[in-house]
């Protein structure tokens, strides 16, 4: 809900999102945001705060089924936890990256979908179009390419992939080799560094036709980046 184009939105076009824009949701009512809101799986707020806010309660008051991003100016404490209070998802400082936007809405559309599928959704090994398959020894992607993992790439990735969050910590994907390797052979693993047994994953995916999304976290760990 932007009054004009700007780059977030041609970003988000570029990246196959639909985007629909509205012109003003000052005197926007109920009827109006319900037909404009109810076809998206997401709406992003742009104009004061007082209309954001207004626009969000309405939103969640109705129960519509999306995730709702809100844009502030500079950092304001009592607006921020205003669009909080009436369930705005989160929110976006004006100056972020568009690619963060992008990375924002896909988070929050697949933890919509991990709630709605209900209480097994935290045990599944998908994420998005990724998928761990045949008891975690193939990765696939939606459009059809895949790749048989060794023992450490399996152990990193199923590790990564029941991670709350899809992040793990250097600690979490050591233990993660030594078990898989215990289990597989009852011996230590080759491939003793997450970091190694990674690189070579996406060296291997990239041959494969794949970018496997796994992105460091300097200190601290990995995280399946979607």
């Amino acid at each position: 809900m932007a009054p004009e184009d700007n780059a977030d939105l041609q970003y988000l076009r570029a990246e196959g999102c639909e985007v629909r824009r509205c012109g003003s949701i000052d005197a926007a009512d109920r009827k109006a945001i319900r037909a404009g809101m109810l076809p998206c799986d997401a709406v992003l707020l742009m104009a004061d705060a007082a209309a954001n806010c207004r626009v969000a309660r309405l939103a969640r008051d109705m129960s519509l089924p999306l995730d709702v991003v809100a844009v502030m100016g500079p950092a304001r404490q009592g607006e921020l936890t205003a669009l909080l209070r009436v369930g705005v998802d989160w929110v976006m400082r004006q100056g972020d990256p568009p690619a963060l936007l992008a990375a924002v809405l896909r988070a929050l559309r697949l933890r919509r979908l991990d709630r709605a599928a209900g209480p097994a959704a935290g045990t599944t090994h998908d994420i998005g179009p990724w998928s761990l398959e045949d008891q975690g020894w193939c990765l696939r992607h939606r459009d059809g390419t895949s790749l048989r993992l060794t023992v450490s790439e399996r152990a990193i990735l199923v590790c990564l992939f029941e991670a709350p969050g899809h992040i793990a910590s250097h600690a979490m994907l050591n233990q993660a080799l030594l078990q898989g390797w215990r289990h597989a052979y009852g011996r230590r693993p080759h491939d003793p560094k997450p970091r190694g047994v990674i690189s070579r994953l996406r060296w291997r995916g990239q041959r494969a036709g794949m970018v496997p999304p796994v992105e460091s976290l300097r200190g601290y760990g990995y995280v399946w980046e979607i």
